[in-house]
């Protein structure tokens, strides 16, 4: 009986243990967590977008000005042939542009041997921004076209040695003014004023 008895007191006793660790009523209050604990929790979360943003962009795109275009008989990386290359046949070829930026005074073109950019092919300024292009060999009277490396006023077609090809870029320039040159001038000295008065340049590149 007395080993009965003790083994009821300690289940007694560790019962009482047990339910003292579940519910303790001893009259105190969980401490408030402190601010380095509060921080610890917080979640961020991304901002969202509203509908209100994406018409804002929208808007913003549609816009945005379009970009000044260059028009010639052939495409961007064509190979070009007559009557646009060698000869003394060679003329200026038909052009249309569109989209010249608001300010422009003027328009220029430019003819380019990338692979011997000193040899001037043509250069044409104080073109009037309000024409919307040129017919084949034609520029209006009151235009100013610089002496070409041929030693005469006005274009001269591409025209590589033979056997080979060149790369060739024609470009038109919108200017913020007109310039004070005269026809015959210098091709070159030209150029530069042209290319540091430009509002904008469109460009077609070609091989000959």
């Amino acid at each position: 009986m007395a080993r009965s008895s003790r083994f009821i007191a300690l289940a007694c006793f560790t019962s009482l243990i047990a339910l003292g660790a579940c519910s303790r009523q001893d009259g105190r209050q969980m401490a408030k967590p402190n601010d380095s604990q509060i921080a610890a929790t917080n979640t961020t979360v991304a901002p969202s977008t509203s509908a209100g943003d994406l018409v804002d962009d929208a808007a913003a795109i549609d816009t945005a000005p379009a970009l000044m275009t260059l028009i010639a008989p052939f495409t961007d990386g064509a190979v070009v042939s007559a009557p646009f290359v060698c000869g003394d046949a060679t003329q200026s070829p038909e052009l249309t542009w569109t989209n010249v930026p608001a300010g422009t005074v003027s328009l220029a073109l430019i003819l380019t041997d990338e692979d011997a950019p000193d040899y001037v092919h043509w250069v044409a300024t104080n073109i009037s921004p309000s024409l919307t292009g040129l017919a084949a060999g034609t520029l209006p009277s009151d235009a100013i076209q610089a002496k070409n490396s041929k030693g005469a006023i006005g274009f001269t077609g591409p025209c590589p040695p033979e056997g080979t090809t060149h790369q060739y870029s024609l470009t038109l320039y919108a200017l913020d003014q007109m310039l004070e040159f005269a026809n015959g001038d210098d091709g070159s000295a030209m150029g530069e004023v042209i290319s540091a008065a430009a509002l904008d340049a469109t460009t077609i590149s070609f091989t000959a």
